[in-house]
């Protein structure tokens, strides 16, 4: 009974694996893991390993189907407050949260497609559907009261925003060869977004962020 109750609380051998090459990809990239590597950090033999997953781009095309859903999550967090207008307060920070959760598909995207190529049209499918969020949510801040801009704008400030966000472990790597990146790193990323979107934020937006207004020259 003990050990039927132990293997109960146990996760079952798939979800462990996954679990292992998220946080194995995430340090060292999908393309530099073995397969005898990810078999020796969950416990079990390559012959376990191949049970479930006959190829790594299988376990990737598993990975991203979780990644699929976490972005969609975060995308749409912000419907889950309704009117409030502190729903769109936490937005910026679920994104990059999610960046730094998610690290090796923005780090590595050239290699997870070159080993698991379906991957690259349903990454395209996802960001367009994570952009069409972002305009949405937008639109709910000018709504709201908290930016103004015109739809021009608020297109340019979408994109530029998602540019930044999505290519920003790229930057630091190539700009200032960072290959350790840390909490610290996306933090500065999530700074640098929140800087488009000040000259278009308003006072009532401003207070809501908890940033003061721009001192006034003399």
């Amino acid at each position: 009974m003990a050990e039927e109750a132990e293997s109960k609380r146990r996760p079952k051998t798939r979800t462990r694996i996954l679990t292992i090459c998220q946080e194995l990809f995430n340090e060292r990239g999908a393309a530099d893991v073995t397969t005898a590597e990810i078999a020796a950090a969950v416990g079990i033999n390559e012959g376990n390993l191949y049970y479930h997953f006959q190829r790594k781009e299988q376990i990737l095309e598993a990975l991203f189907e979780a990644f699929e859903q976490a972005l969609r999550d975060v995308a749409t967090a912000d419907l889950d407050y309704g009117d409030d207008p502190r729903r769109y307060t936490d937005y910026l920070r679920g994104w990059f949260n999610l960046m730094w959760e998610w690290r090796f598909f923005y780090r590595d995207g050239g290699a997870v497609c070159r080993l698991a190529p379906s991957l690259r049209s349903r990454l395209k499918v996802l960001s367009d559907d994570g952009q069409d969020q972002i305009r949405r949510a937008l639109d709910g801040m000018k709504a709201a009261g908290l930016i103004r801009a015109t739809p021009e704008e608020t297109e340019r400030l979408m994109v530029n925003a998602w540019i930044v966000s999505t290519y920003w472990i790229d930057y630091l790597r190539s700009r200032h060869g960072m290959s350790d990146i840390t909490r610290q790193h996306v933090d500065w990323g999530a700074a640098q977004v929140m800087s488009l979107f000040l000259p278009y934020t308003t006072p009532a937006g401003l207070a809501l962020a908890g940033i003061g207004p721009p001192p006034m020259r003399e």
